[in-house]
């Protein structure tokens, strides 16, 4: 094998692995993949108190692309030791954004034991891959 030939296998390796690393936000609660935050701008993160005091989170996005685009999401709700609370909850959804248009996700968490919260943005095509600190598997 020659040096070219290493050279080209190392740059598609790393050029995979960035396909899937999330994108810093200036939210800290949000997980953004790298294809999503080609089309996708923040509007807004927004948290509160629902029902039975449990707690709320939501997210508004635009697709600022002319395409529509399949968003893959989910909302990992976390307890008091940063431990993601297990169940239907943190199950990855899909949506159809429409080009030039706002989306509004908004989940109410499972249990009163979530203090906190992320949000997991990515888009259809990317794989999934561990993108949090807490121990838990998507």
């Amino acid at each position: 094998m020659n040096i070219r030939t290493l050279a080209l296998t190392a740059t598609m390796l790393l050029a995979a692995g960035c396909q899937t690393q999330p994108v810093a936000t200036p939210y800290p609660q949000l997980v953004l993949g790298p294809r999503a935050s080609g089309y996708l701008q923040i509007e807004s993160v927004q948290e509160g108190k629902a029902s039975s005091d449990l707690l709320r989170a939501g997210v508004r996005l635009y697709n600022k692309g002319l395409l529509q685009q399949e968003l893959r999401y989910r909302f990992e709700w976390l307890d008091s030791d940063g431990f993601e609370l297990p169940g239907l909850a943190a199950r990855w959804e899909l949506l159809e954004l429409r080009p030039r248009i706002s989306h509004s996700l908004d989940r109410v968490a499972p249990s009163p034991r979530a203090v906190a919260y992320r949000i997991h943005l990515f888009d259809a095509d990317t794989p999934p891959v561990n993108t949090n600190a807490s121990g838990s598997h998507q």
